[in-house]
C-alpha cells in the first residue's frame, strides 16, 4: 500500500477559485483502478492551506495515475495559481492497527 500525504499552500482565495478543476480532478481519481482513497481538504484553522491525503494499492497504480488525462489537467490549472508552498511525500505502508472506532 501506498499512502501520499501532503499539503500545499496557496495565495488568498486561489484554493476558492480552483475548487471546480480540485473537484473534477478528485472524482476522476477515486474511479481509478488501484485507488483505495483521494481526498483534498481545506486546513479549518487556515484557509489558504490544502492538505493531500490518498492511498493506493501499490506503486504501479499511483504511477498510471500520475500519467492521467485528468492530472494534466489540473497541472494545467495549478499553472496559473499563487503556490507559495508545496510539499507531497509517498510512503510505503501497512496496516498497523484501528487507532479509534470500528
Amino acid at each position: 500500500m501506498i499512502i501520499v500525504k501532503g499539503e500545499v499552500r496557496f495565495g488568498a482565495g486561489e484554493i476558492e477559485r480552483l475548487k471546480d478543476a480540485f473537484a473534477a480532478n478528485i472524482a476522476a481519481t477515486r474511479a481509478e483502478d488501484g485507488c483505495d482513497a483521494y481526498a483534498y481538504a481545506v486546513d479549518v484553522a487556515d484557509p489558504d492551506l490544502l492538505h493531500v491525503a490518498e492511498q493506493w494499492r501499490d506503486q504501479a497504480a499511483l504511477d498510471v495515475h500520475m500519467g492521467a488525462p485528468h492530472m494534466a489537467a489540473l497541472m494545467a490549472a495549478l499553472g496559473g495559481a499563487k503556490i507559495e508552498a508545496m510539499r507531497i511525500d509517498a510512503y510505503e505502508a501497512h496496516f498497523l492497527k484501528t487507532v479509534l472506532g470500528g
